[in-house]
């Protein structure tokens, strides 16, 4: 088993100013830091330098990069704003994707209504399954957040602490068991004869997973198969320090 810590960070989703989301947020990271063998910090998009005048990969951020890969599990907490998550989230989120492939992700809904961001997490379904990340099936709702938290985001709903540790539970197991399948399954159909190297640590890296990429440029559209209407990128992760790579299939 590896005995490295897992890494579970907490993205805070939102960059209104007055947000209730940041008391949800602090909260969760507080939850995480009581587990043995987890660490955890606060991700806030509105501290990331992303530009908007570009999308994807593209404005990809090296710290928020690197902390995705490093990352075994991932919390994020998103108030619900007209029925949906907020658009900088997603911006955000799209800058990665080998990054997250077989990894959890656990969803924190944040609403002044009472329904504690329960659309906002249907929304948030095929987004986390297009990123290549894996659902949990517990979530933590904060419905009527004003009542939840106070202005200093002390609790005052302790029924909270409760649906947090098995939301929590949750996603640790799963976080375990796919760096488990992340460090030692194999992808059998790889077309390189060569394993990857980990650019971090210097140890071979363990090919997991396979990922359509589209094109975007006339350029590599006619590198492309037509049959798959994209390339593969293998994706692998180093079982020594959690690194992710990728490279074009052969």
């Amino acid at each position: 088993m590896n005995s490295r810590p897992l890494s579970i960070p907490v993205i805070l989703g939102t960059t209104r100013k007055g947000r209730m989301s940041a008391h949800a947020a602090r909260f969760m990271v507080g939850q995480i830091e009581r587990r043995n063998g987890v660490t955890t910090e606060l991700i806030d998009i509105s501290k990331l330098p992303m530009p908007i005048d570009d999308a994807g990969e593209g404005i990809k951020d090296p710290m928020f990069s690197d902390k995705m890969a490093m990352a075994d599990g991932l919390v994020i907490v998103t108030p619900e704003y007209n029925h949906s998550f907020p658009g900088l989230l997603k911006h955000v989120l799209d800058s990665c994707l080998k990054e997250y492939i077989h990894k959890p992700a656990g969803i924190v809904g944040v609403s002044a209504g009472p329904f504690g961001g329960v659309r906002v997490i249907q929304d948030f379904l095929p987004v986390l399954r297009e990123l290549g990340l894996v659902n949990i099936f517990w979530d933590v709702n904060f419905g009527s957040v004003g009542k939840v938290f106070d202005e200093s985001g002390n609790l005052l709903d302790q029924a909270f602490v409760g649906r947090a540790d098995k939301f929590l539970n949750e996603l640790i197991w799963m976080a375990k068991s796919l760096r488990y399948g992340r460090d030692n399954i194999a992808d059998e159909m790889t077309t390189h004869e060569e394993k990857m190297i980990c650019p971090k640590c210097g140890n071979e890296m363990n090919h997991h997973a396979d990922k359509l990429v589209y094109p975007t440029s006339v350029q590599e559209a006619e590198k492309m198969d037509p049959a798959l209407g994209g390339a593969i990128d293998e994706t692998h992760s180093c079982p020594a320090c959690g690194a992710v790579a990728s490279r074009r299939a052969e």
